[in-house]
This record gives C-alpha cells, structure tokens and sequence, in this order.
C-alpha cells in the first residue's frame, strides 16, 4: 500500500512540474521521440540497509526513452549498484521502468527529465573477500520497488548530449545471512534489508 502511494505522488508531481514549463521552448518533436542513456556514478544510502552500515556505493544505469505524446512518454532500463561494509557486498540488480516528462529549456542547450516508477530488482549478498564470511552467497528474489529522478541534459549536437541524473531508489528485500555475534543483531538470520539510498549518474545520451 505505501509503495502504492509513493508512486502515485511520484506521478502527480512529475504532472505538477510540468505545468511550469508550458513557456518552454521544446526541441523533442516527433523525430526526436527515442533516447538511450548509459552512466554510472556514487550512491548514498539514507538508512542503514538491515541495521548495516555501509560504505559509499557504486553503480550503473542504462534506460530507453519513448516520448509517446509530445513531451510525455515512458521509460525502462536496467540498472546495477553495489554498496559493501566489513563483512557483506550487497548488490542491488534489476530493471526499471515508468512515466516520463522531457522538455527543453527556452534559447538553450539544455534540456531536462523527470521520471517516476517501478523497480523489479533483487538484492544478492556475498561475503566480502577475506572476511569471516568469505565465500557466503544469497540471493532476496526479485520485488517490487520505487525508483525517481530528475536529469539535465547538454545537447553536443546530432542527437547526442551528456546528462548528470539524481535518482532515489527504494527497495526492500528479506535475506537469510549466518548467525553471528559479528552481525547487529546475533541469533537473527532473517534481515529486512529496507534498500534506500540517492544516487548521482553522470552519461551520454542518444536522441533519435
């Protein structure tokens, strides 16, 4: 129910913002209706994933645009991110895919993107390397999760351009890890890993 009402305020502020750019100067007309990104880039958990604190992560992101009418359109892509402590790696994998907004700036090279939606991705946990748990693999299982972002985008020219994206992603995921007295909470092997963290993605981007 929460991830439900999440993505529906998700959706009516991206609806929201782009009132504000009725003034604007669109350069996304109908030959220019597709674009495929590709970046990577640090993320920052806001919460401690399981009761584990964990280092600052990693990732990488490549997603399909389709402007379906005028500067509306949806969007899926798939996406990677690792974050690791002492003990666990834990890697965030999976899709994502939802609404769109896309419009330009009025005399400008630059450009914008508001996305809202879903994630469907998996949480795996390995044991870091020359660790007491070295060795140690499980997978969560795919679930549904929440994902939002907002670009900028700087035209090169014939359809290519460089963008800097701040996404947040939630997701949350049951893993089974050992008991030990070295994880939080000893005698417990079932950890709510509750996945929430911001990340920042510098990428190219093709427009077609």
């Amino acid at each position: 129910m929460k991830l439900k009402v999440l993505l529906l305020v998700a959706i009516l502020s991206t609806i929201s913002l782009a009132g504000f750019s009725q003034e604007a100067c669109s350069k996304y007309s109908l030959k220019n209706r597709f674009s495929v990104e590709l970046g990577g880039g640090h993320s920052r958990t806001v919460v401690k994933p399981g009761g584990f604190k964990v280092s600052e992560g990693m990732g990488v992101d490549a997603i399909i645009g389709f402007n379906a009418y005028k500067n509306f359109g949806v969007y899926a892509g798939w996406g990677w991110n690792n974050f690791s402590n002492e003990h666990f790696d834990f890697e965030e994998t999976g899709y994502m895919y939802g609404i769109q907004y896309k419009n330009a700036f009025k005399e400008s090279k630059f450009s914008y993107t508001l996305r809202a939606g879903a994630l469907y991705n998996h949480i795996e946990v390995e044991g870091a390397h020359d660790s007491d748990f070295d060795g140690f693999y499980y997978d969560s299982g795919h679930g549904l999760g929440f994902h939002s972002s907002g670009a900028l985008e700087y035209s090169l020219g014939k359809g290519w351009g460089i963008n800097a994206t701040v996404k947040y992603h939630q997701l949350n995921r049951t893993v089974v890890l050992p008991d030990s007295e070295l994880l939080p909470t000893p005698g417990e092997t079932n950890y709510n890993i509750h996945l929430k963290y911001i990340g920042l993605r510098i990428g190219i981007v093709k427009n077609f």
